[in-house]
């Protein structure tokens, strides 16, 4: 077993390929028409809106109340993806002169979604038209609510469907059975996006519709990151011209954001957004309200000090909270097939970090709950294709009062009274759902790379494979019988590891974070086999090629 406990498994032994033949080999790149699309789509290859069941309904029904100078409100949720797909909807809405305003639940509050509180606050505002971001696919109660006050309600949401739908005036979600959108994987924001992508031309023209359209992208890439969409098809597309987007720095919240981390050097990948931007912004709504985040989109950049301090915070109480967690499942003897940690101590905007945490300790999927006074609150995340969200409705979708999610994602809310049945049918049902032994501590590497392939030619190749995330993940490499040279901790707290390594006639730099821990276990006189992510460190002006330790075991 390697350093942190993981199988390796090499995808591609081929002798006869070179790394970039190989690398393609695994993504399935065997043509000259697949590579041809995976490099260089553009805005062509974007799907037309319109082919989203119900975007033509939807669009006249939001050109009427502007025409009439109705009152619309933007509802959406409280993580990055609800945030920004509530900025794009609600911006251009202001900037095409509608009176707009919005709305967003407080996560440990209201929770998620349409509450009918929300509905009778708008109908005493005098709201005519509410439209749903990232969420609204699940209530029906809160619509047939609205309906009856004399409110239409527009749903855009990229959610699973449920057996029954709100009958809402439009649904925008690709999901739906009878949707024609080829793109069945988008987020919420994409969605936002392209119900904005089909208004736009309405409004602007063509010049000022294209920038307009491009400058947006780069926030609704913001929400497919983070939400972990897969980045394949049009999804790559949209993030690929969503990162150059954000590059022209035409978003004063998110270069004031990036400028407070010390990374606005310019390049903005995948990886800023999943370590630096969807953290700051997801932070808001766990501790306190997505608001925040939400104005530093639309340009308060005095935001950001305010991000970054509750981030902080995060940091600190899911670290006490994960390792609150790690003490329940040690007393449980045999692990679980499915990880459930409770405490009625955790902020409910943490759960879904604790369960993702126990995923990422115990390889299979898990729930974390927040006892409440009347009810049970809980995030559930999961890993491979194990589908947490089908299975849980499969299997006690009758319980809960609230529900909702995607493959890898979920949350619900469970009455007190339905607490013992859940527990016993999770438990029965988990047990025949896999096998465990399918998530153990599996490493999936690309390939082995040579002495003379460690080259700035293959991280720059590698580079244009970006941007990288679910389904298309940043290459994984391994080099062996390598020697470590010179070992020492980095960090505040020596928690990350720096060294040279030998490897052939080459010495090459390389960073492992969060290996401290892992320091005394390292023999300098062995040898080792490296994983490790290529990539070109650039630090004032100077470039060096760099290894970025995925993880090390002793050479055979």
């Amino acid at each position: 077993m390697s350093l942190i406990g993981k199988k390796w498994v090499i995808q591609n032994q081929d002798a006869d390929l070179d790394v970039v033949s190989k690398l393609h080999k695994n993504r399935d790149l065997d043509s000259e028409e697949k590579k041809k699309s995976f490099f260089d789509d553009g805005l062509a290859s974007l799907h037309d809106p319109y082919l989203m069941k119900g975007m033509d309904k939807a669009v006249d029904r939001i050109q009427e109340a502007v025409k009439k100078n109705e009152k619309i409100m933007v509802f959406g949720d409280y993580d990055v993806d609800g945030i920004t797909s509530t900025m794009i909807v609600y911006d251009f809405l202001k900037r095409i002169g509608a009176e707009a305003y919005y709305e967003i639940p407080n996560r440990e509050a209201d929770g998620y979604g349409l509450k009918d509180y929300f509905i009778e606050k708008f109908k005493e505002d005098g709201i005519n038209l509410i439209i749903t971001v990232d969420c609204g696919v699940a209530n029906i109660t809160e619509v047939n609510l609205a309906n009856k006050l004399g409110m239409d309600t527009i749903i855009t949401d990229h959610h699973d469907i449920p057996e029954e739908l709100p009958s809402a005036y439009a649904i925008i979600n690709p999901k739906q059975k009878d949707c024609g959108y080829p793109n069945k994987d988008l987020s919420g924001s994409a969605v936002a996006y392209k119900l904005v992508t089909a208004l736009a031309p309405f409004y602007f023209d063509g010049d000022l519709s294209n920038d307009y359209l491009f400058k947006q992208i780069g926030i609704a890439t913001l929400g497919l990151v983070a939400d972990c969409m897969p980045l394949t098809g049009e999804n790559r597309t949209l993030t690929k011209l969503g990162l150059k987007s954000l590059e022209e720095g035409d978003h004063p919240g998110i270069s004031a954001l990036l400028e407070s981390t010390g990374t606005n050097n310019g390049k903005i990948t995948s990886t800023t957004i999943g370590f630096y931007i969807g953290p700051r912004i997801n932070a808001a709504g766990r501790l306190d309200t997505a608001k925040h985040a939400l104005e530093l989109l639309l340009g308060d950049t005095e935001k950001v000090s305010t991000l970054t301090k509750l981030n902080t915070e995060r940091q600190k109480i899911v670290k006490e909270f994960v390792e609150s967690a790690i003490e329940q499942v040690d007393k449980m003897g045999d692990i679980p097939n499915i990880v459930i940690v409770e405490n009625m101590k955790w902020k409910v905007g943490t759960l879904g970090l604790v369960a993702g945490r126990m995923c990422d300790i115990y390889n299979r999927p898990a729930i974390a709950m927040q006892e409440r006074e009347n009810e049970y609150v809980a995030s559930c995340r999961s890993l491979n294709d194990f589908d947490i969200t089908s299975f849980l409705r499969k299997e006690a979708g009758d319980l809960f009062s609230a529900f909702g999610g995607h493959k890898l994602a979920g949350g619900f809310t469970l009455p007190k009274e339905n607490y013992d049945e859940f527990m016993n049918r999770i438990s029965e049902s988990a047990k025949n759902a896999f096998d465990p032994n399918d998530f153990q501590g599996k490493l999936e590497i690309d390939c082995v790379l040579a002495p003379h392939e460690l080259t700035y030619e293959t991280s720059k190749h590698i580079n244009r494979m970006e941007p990288f995330g679910n389904g298309n993940p940043e290459p994984t490499l391994v080099i062996k019988n390598t020697k470590i040279l010179d070992i020492k901790p980095v960090g505040k707290t020596g928690e990350h590891l720096q060294f040279p390594v030998q490897y052939g006639d080459q010495k090459i730099q390389a960073i492992a974070f969060r290996f401290g821990e892992h320091l005394d276990k390292i023999d300098q006189e062995k040898e080792y086999d490296i994983a490790f992510n290529l990539e070109i460190n650039e630090w004032k002006g100077y470039k060096k090629l760099q290894m970025r330790v995925v993880d090390l075991r002793e050479s055979n």
